[in-house]
């Protein structure tokens, strides 16, 4: 069975389901959408760059004084004389430390920005279970939309068919815009409150 035939009869069973219970009330939320137009999202996103800017002008410190060493060691200093091996030392314990703050402090980013990453979610599934509750929703299913562009190879469109998860939804169960709505006023009023505060909590 193709990958394509699994996914629709998964489909079909998921939604007969439903129909069954007669009553259950479905939904869909556009999660790409609603992260992207997050105003959380765009506040995280300008401190980890502040942060990988602050970042990349420390390596460039480190590198400078690799650069700096290496000449001095290269033209002014003689092989083989006490003052040549103690710069060679120097220089290769600089070049063992801007591999360590490379790797720490990338890691230290990363691990940061999946974190917050995580916590975008987390307000988001939040909202919808609020907004799902309020009106009565029983389930809210994920949905995006294909890509604008065209596929660029087969392996591709396969990828981007097989990911959708809802085929079709009318306007009248998408709960998109009201969860970017709720999700921007509390992050708004929360703003307000505690001027330094940042992230989706």
């Amino acid at each position: 069975m193709s990958l394509i035939s699994i996914w629709l009869a998964t489909l079909t069973v998921a939604f007969g389901q439903l129909d069954a219970m007669g009553s259950t009330r479905v939904a869909v939320v556009d999660i790409p959408a609603v992260s992207e137009r997050y105003e959380g999202t765009a506040d995280l996103e300008a401190q980890f760059e502040e942060r990988r800017t602050q970042f990349n002008s420390r390596r460039e410190e480190f590198r400078d004084k690799i650069n700096r060493t290496g000449r001095t060691l290269q033209e002014q200093l003689k092989p083989g004389t006490p003052e040549f091996e103690q710069r060679q030392k120097q220089l290769v314990m600089l070049e063992a430390e801007l591999d360590w703050f490379t790797q720490v402090e990338g890691k230290k980013i990363e691990q940061g920005l999946a974190q917050s990453l995580h916590e975008i979610y987390l307000a988001i599934h939040a909202a919808v279970e609020e907004i799902a509750q309020e009106r009565g929703i029983d389930v809210v299913l994920a949905a995006d939309r294909l890509p604008v562009e065209p596929p660029q190879s087969t392996t591709q469109a396969r990828q981007q068919i097989v990911l959708q998860k809802v085929v079709y939804w009318t306007p009248r169960v998408d709960l998109t815009e009201a969860v970017i709505t709720r999700l921007n006023e509390r992050f708004r009023a929360r703003r307000l409150t505690t001027p330094n505060a940042a992230g989706p909590k």
